[in-house]
């Protein structure tokens, strides 16, 4: 039952975090969280903290692709991951990276540069970090 209730929250993820939508990266984090404090009082009481913590991971690469999305070109990409504390070599490695926007959204530099932490600087729910919390 779970993987067919975490299956439907990646297909509403997945229109949340679509490209063409012409959204900021801001307002996308407030949609999300508004779905994501749903989802994580939906589980409460389930037994699910790896899952949900898988399901993170999944958020916060989809997230980094569509950062990398927004850059669109190897220059800005490179600026963007090294203005994120990536050192310049490994900015550009991964920013010339001649694989997709999903491959490079998991590179050492996207991961590196959009760290958990930026991604809570940037106020990203996190839906494991929920659940823990709600069942205290």
């Amino acid at each position: 039952m779970l993987h067919s209730l975490s299956s439907a929250h990646g297909s509403v993820f997945r229109q949340i975090t679509r490209r063409s939508r012409g959204v900021s990266l801001t307002q996308v984090i407030g949609q999300i969280n508004v779905f994501n404090r749903g989802w994580g009082a939906y589980f409460r009481h389930a037994e699910c903290q790896s899952h949900l913590a898988q399901m993170d991971k999944w958020m916060r690469r989809r997230l980094r692709c569509l950062c990398l999305k927004h850059c669109k070109r190897t220059r800005t990409i490179a600026t963007f991951l090294h203005k994120l504390g990536v050192p310049l070599r490994r900015a550009w490695i991964g920013a010339s990276s001649g694989k997709g926007w999903w491959r490079k959204s998991g590179s050492p530099a996207a991961m590196e540069g959009m760290s958990l932490a930026w991604f809570q600087k940037q106020g990203l729910v996190s839906l494991a970090q929920r659940h823990v919390q709600l069942n205290r």
